[in-house]
C-alpha cells in the first residue's frame, strides 16, 4: 500500500484587549513517498529546477475550496505553511532527486549550470466539489527549457499543462492535505517521465 500523508503543525495566537483569549491555527504541509520510476535509463544531463510561481488567486497559505461556481473560499482555521509554488517546487526537487535519473539536479541557488530547466506555474491548488464528492485538484503549467539553444522558439523543448484530481475521503482541510499529497506525487512522477523521454528525443534529433 502506498504511503501517502501529510505534517501537520500548530501554531498559537494569543489575542485580546485587556483580556487573554487564544485559538489554534493548524497548519498544513504535503507529506507523501517519492514516485518510484523504474524502467528509465540514466539521463547523463544537469537539470536545474526553477521556483513555479502561483496564480493570483491561489497564492498565499489559505486553503482554498470551490463551494460552486464562480465561488471561491478557505478554511477558516487552517492554512498551508508555505504558499502552493513553494511547495511544488521543493518537492519535485526532491523527488527528481531521488529518482537519480540525471547527472545532478539543482535547486536555483545552487552554483553550476544546468542544459535544461523546468519551471512552471501552480494554476490551481484547492478542493472542489463533484456528484462523487469533495476532491483535491492540482493543476500545473511546466515548461522544460534547453539553454543551449539561442532561439527562444527552439529553447522550448515542451510546454504542458497536469490536471490531477484525488478523491477526499471528507470535506476537511485535514482531508484535503491529503488528498493534494496524492495529487503531488501523481504530477511529480508524470512530469519526470516526459522531462526523461523529451531529453531523449532531443538527443535523437541531434545525433549525426
Amino acid at each position: 500500500m502506498r504511503r501517502i500523508g501529510f505534517l501537520l503543525l500548530a501554531i498559537l495566537f494569543v489575542t485580546g484587549c485587556g483580556g487573554r483569549s487564544t485559538y489554534v491555527v493548524q497548519q498544513y504541509i504535503l507529506d507523501y513517498s517519492p514516485p518510484a520510476l523504474a524502467g528509465l535509463a540514466r539521463a547523463n544531463e544537469v537539470l536545474r529546477v526553477e521556483p513555479f510561481s502561483t496564480a493570483q488567486a491561489f497564492s498565499g497559505t489559505a486553503m482554498f475550496y470551490r463551494p460552486s461556481s464562480f465561488e471561491l473560499s478557505s478554511y477558516s482555521r487552517e492554512r498551508w505553511r508555505v504558499n502552493p509554488g513553494d511547495m511544488v517546487t521543493d518537492f519535485l526537487l526532491r523527488d527528481l532527486r531521488n529518482a537519480g535519473m540525471f547527472t545532478a539536479v539543482l535547486a536555483y541557488e545552487d552554483p553550476g549550470e544546468g542544459r535544461y530547466v523546468v519551471t512552471g506555474t501552480v494554476a490551481e491548488f484547492l478542493e472542489v466539489d463533484s456528484r462523487g464528492g469533495p476532491r483535491a485538484r492540482l493543476a500545473v503549467d511546466a515548461t522544460l527549457l534547453d539553454t543551449t539553444e539561442r532561439e527562444i522558439t527552439k529553447r522550448v523543448v515542451f510546454q504542458k499543462t497536469y490536471t490531477v484530481e484525488e478523491a477526499m475521503q471528507d470535506k476537511s482541510a485535514r482531508s484535503l492535505a491529503e488528498s493534494m499529497s496524492g495529487a503531488m506525487k501523481k504530477f511529480s512522477g508524470e512530469l519526470m517521465v516526459d522531462i526523461h523521454r523529451a531529453m531523449g528525443n532531443v538527443k535523437k534529433t541531434k545525433a549525426p
